[in-house]
C-alpha cells in the first residue's frame, strides 16, 4: 500500500506539472497570436474603464495601476465627477468610437460618457482622446475636443474596429486544444494510478 501511495503522489505531481507547462506555453503562443493585434479602441476603453474605477474603494490602487499603463490618469481630471462615490465607479457609462488615423503612429479615438454621482447619473462628457502607438501598444497621450464627423456609434457614427478573424478562429482552436488536453492529462492520471493498483496487488 505504501509503494502505491508513493507512485500515486509521484503521478500528482507529473500530472501538475505537465498541466503547469501547457498553460505556460499556451500562453506564450496567445502572447505571440496578440502581438501586433492591439487596438487603439480597446486601449482607450480599457483606460477609461481604469479611470472610472480609480476612487472606487477597494479596487482604486490596482485601477490606478493599470490606467497608468496605458496613459497618465492626469489627463482624465476633466471628466471626473467633482466628489466621487468611493462605493461606485466613477463613470455611469461610457463608450468608444472608431479610431481616426491623425499621423504616423497616432489616432484619435471619439468617446461619451455620463458621470456618476451619489444623486444618480450625471452630466455628458464627450471629447476624443488621442493614443500614440509605440513598438505594438497604444498609450493614450491627451484628452481633445472633437473634430467635425468624429461621433460614436450610438451618435451615428462608425462602429470602432474588431480583432481579425483570425483572432477568432485562434481562440476557437485554442479552446479545442485545452480540452483534448484535459482530457489527455485525465485519462494519463487515471492510466497511471491503475498501473500502481496492479503492480502493487
Amino acid at each position: 500500500m505504501a509503494a502505491a501511495s508513493q507512485v500515486r503522489r509521484s503521478t500528482f505531481a507529473k500530472v501538475i506539472a505537465l498541466a503547469l507547462a501547457v498553460i505556460a506555453a499556451l500562453g506564450f503562443l496567445i502572447h505571440l497570436a496578440n502581438a501586433g493585434h492591439h487596438r487603439p479602441e480597446g486601449a482607450a476603453e480599457r483606460w477609461l474603464a481604469a479611470v472610472s474605477d480609480t476612487a472606487r474603494k477597494g479596487v482604486s490602487t490596482d485601477a490606478r495601476t493599470r490606467a497608468e499603463h496605458i496613459g497618465p490618469v492626469a489627463i482624465a481630471a476633466p471628466l471626473l465627477p467633482p466628489t466621487p462615490d468611493t462605493r461606485h465607479s466613477q463613470f455611469d457609462d461610457l463608450e468608444v468610437g472608431k479610431a481616426v488615423p491623425a499621423g504616423t503612429d497616432t489616432v484619435r479615438v471619439p468617446f461619451r460618457l455620463h458621470q456618476r454621482l451619489s444623486s444618480g447619473s450625471g452630466p455628458l462628457k464627450q471629447g476624443t482622446l488621442v493614443l500614440h502607438r509605440t513598438d505594438t501598444k497604444w498609450h493614450v497621450t491627451a484628452l481633445d475636443a472633437r473634430l467635425p464627423g468624429e461621433k460614436v456609434a450610438s451618435e451615428g457614427g462608425p462602429r470602432p474596429s474588431r480583432a481579425p478573424l483570425a483572432l477568432w478562429i485562434g481562440a476557437i482552436a485554442l479552446g479545442a486544444v485545452l480540452a483534448v488536453g484535459a482530457h489527455l492529462i485525465t485519462r494519463y492520471a487515471d492510466l497511471t494510478a491503475r498501473r500502481a493498483v496492479r503492480a502493487t496487488g
